[in-house]
C-alpha cells in the first residue's frame, strides 16, 4: 500500500523503538516513537491502545509518526495474548478491561524514556481499558479519547441492542466485510445465531425495551468507578459516539444521571461528541475511519502547551453532529 508519511514523520519513523516490557500477564512488546527535537515539545507522551497494535490500515502507525513529528512522543503495543506479546489470548470483556497492561506500559514509558505525563487513546474494549488506567496512574494522565464504548454489562448491552434489531439491520451487517472476518472467531458465531433467532422472534417487540426502562440505567460498577477516578482528576476528555451506536445507547443514562452532577469545571474538561450514524461500526469503512482518526488526533493536538506553528489539520465533525459540555 501506498506510503503517506511526510519527509518530517519518516524521520520519525527512522528514530522509533522496539521494546518489551513486563507485565503480570505475559511479556508485552511495543514501539515507542519518540518526538521530533527540532520542534516544541508538548511534554505529552501518547498511548494508543487498539488491537493489533498498528490498528487497521496502519492508522496508529501514521498516528504515532504524525504527532511524533509536532512533540508528542507515542507508544503503541500489543496486549497479552495479541501479536507479538507473551501471555494466553481470551474473549476481550468490556467489564474486565487490560487495565494491568495498560499501567505496566505507563510505568514502563516512565522508567525507560522519562515520560511523565500521558494522553490515552482508544476504541471500545480499548476505550474502557484506557478509562481504567485512571484508578491508579490519574495523576499522570493528561487526556482521554473514549471512542465508542459501552458502559453497561454485557447482558444489559445486548438486551438494548437486540431491541433496536431488524431484517434490515442484519442484511445491512451480511454486506459489512469486516463482519465476515470477525466470524472466524467461533463465539461471534454463536452470536449471530442468537441474535437471528432473536429479530425471527420479533424483538422489536417494545417489552423488552420496556422492561429494561423499567429497571433503570445498569451501568457497569466498573466503569462507574473509573469515571469516577476521571473526574476526580485533571485530565481532559473526548467521548466520541455516533447516534446508532449501540454503545452510544448505553451512554445516554451517563449524560441523563451523570453529567448533571459534575461541577462546571469538570464540564469544561469534557466533551461529549455525536455523529450522525455509526462511529463504532463506522472503522470497518475506510472514509469513515479516516475522518474518525482525524477528529481524535486534532483533538490530541489540542492538548499541546504550545501549538503555535504546528497547526492541527482540522478534521471537523460529521455534520449534524452535537456536542455537549
Amino acid at each position: 500500500m501506498p506510503w503517506r508519511e511526510t519527509p518530517a514523520e519518516l524521520a520519525r519513523a527512522r528514530a522509533e523503538i522496539a521494546v518489551k516490557l513486563p507485565a503480570p500477564a505475559g511479556e508485552l512488546f511495543g514501539v515507542y516513537t519518540p518526538p521530533d527535537p527540532t520542534v516544541p515539545a508538548a511534554g505529552l507522551c501518547v498511548v494508543h491502545l487498539t488491537r493489533p497494535r498498528s490498528h487497521r490500515n496502519r492508522n496508529w502507525v501514521q498516528a504515532a509518526r504524525a504527532l511524533a513529528s509536532r512533540g508528542f512522543s507515542a507508544f503503541r503495543f500489543d496486549y497479552h495474548g495479541t501479536g507479538d506479546s507473551g501471555g494466553e489470548s481470551a474473549f476481550l470483556d468490556p467489564r474486565e478491561p487490560y487495565h494491568d497492561d495498560v499501567t505496566a506500559a505507563i510505568r514502563f514509558l516512565g522508567g525507560r524514556f522519562g515520560a511523565a505525563r500521558f494522553v490515552l487513546t482508544g476504541s471500545c474494549f480499548d476505550a474502557r481499558t484506557a478509562l481504567s488506567a485512571f484508578r491508579d496512574e490519574a495523576g499522570t494522565i493528561e487526556g482521554l479519547a473514549f471512542v465508542a464504548a459501552p458502559v453497561m454489562t454485557l447482558e444489559h448491552m445486548r438486551e438494548l441492542h437486540d431491541t433496536g434489531k431488524d431484517w434490515r439491520h442484519l442484511v445491512r451487517a451480511l454486506h459489512n466485510r469486516g463482519n465476515w472476518r470477525a466470524l472466524r472467531d467461533p463465539d461471534r458465531w454463536r452470536e449471530m445465531a442468537q441474535t437471528v433467532a432473536r429479530v425471527a422472534r420479533g424483538t422489536r417487540d417494545p417489552e423488552p425495551a420496556a422492561a429494561a426502562a423499567k429497571a433503570g440505567p445498569v451501568l457497569d460498577p466498573g466503569f462507574r468507578s473509573d469515571f469516577e477516578a476521571l473526574v476526580a482528576s485533571r485530565a481532559r476528555a473526548l467521548f466520541l459516539y455516533g447516534e446508532e451506536d449501540p454503545e452510544f445507547r448505553t451512554f445516554q443514562p451517563v449524560l441523563r444521571d451523570l453529567w448533571p452532577a459534575l461541577s462546571p469545571e469538570t464540564r469544561a474538561r469534557f466533551v461529549v461528541e455525536v455523529w450522525p450514524g455509526e462511529v463504532h461500526g463506522g472503522f470497518l469503512e475506510m472514509t469513515r475511519q479516516r475522518l474518525i482518526l482525524g477528529r481524535v488526533l486534532d483533538w490530541v493536538l489540542g492538548l499541546h502547551p504550545d501549538p503555535a506553528g504546528h497547526p492541527a489539520e482540522i478534521h471537523r465533525p460529521a455534520e449534524g453532529a452535537w456536542t455537549s459540555v
